[in-house]
């Protein structure tokens, strides 16, 4: 993933207009053009997750949970496409036809090798700037979950002051999704 044009240039609408079948990414000004499809092992690993949580929070009427491609639209003009972002009922009014305008309850980035770092710093960063309460960033080589929480913004960058990691053997757990318990080995096991 490279910066195909220049920071503080660029607005939501210039986001808006990007070529159809492209996909890019605006943070703080910079359009950043996405890489190409996500793998196989991404794909099973975003799967998996998103039918276990839709499997606790849909019966219950917690929230809900979007894939990408959905648009998460932030101030400073940002707007981003996290593999998922959970909202719950009771910020239901941040989903617009354009997408999730303002913070999600819950952002899950699913690493490849060609967003590694992407992900794992400026995404980080720019996560914590806007608030989002609770980040996880999945390794589907690695097996492992990484959970970020506490976002604080100092001097106008933001960081984590929480983490923890999770592997096989643990179990992922969120405030943010009441009940939710989902077994870390079981994200990363193999469909059949």
């Amino acid at each position: 993933m490279a910066a195909a044009k220049p920071k503080g240039k660029y607005t939501h609408a210039d986001y808006a207009a990007t070529p159809e079948g492209e996909r890019w990414e605006l943070i703080d000004g910079a359009l950043y053009r996405m890489a190409a499809a996500p793998n196989t092992k991404h794909q099973t690993v975003s799967l998996f997750l998103g039918a276990t949580i839709d499997g606790h929070t849909l019966p219950r009427r917690l929230g809900l949970l979007y894939r990408a491609p959905y648009s998460v639209l932030l101030p400073g003009e940002s707007a981003v496409e996290p593999d998922l972002l959970y909202i719950s009922a009771a910020r239901r009014h941040i989903i617009t036809d354009r997408g999730c305008e303002g913070v999600p309850d819950l952002v899950v980035e699913i690493l490849s090798p060609h967003n590694r770092a992407y992900d794992l710093s400026v995404k980080r960063e720019l996560y914590a700037r806007h608030g989002v309460p609770e980040y996880w960033i999945l390794d589907p080589y690695g097996e492992t979950v990484l959970a970020l929480t506490e976002p604080v913004a100092n001097a106008g960058v933001g960081d984590y002051t929480a983490e923890a990691l999770y592997r096989a053997g643990d179990t992922l757990a969120t405030a943010r999704i009441p009940g939710l318990a989902i077994a870390v080995a079981d994200i990363f096991a193999a469909p059949w």
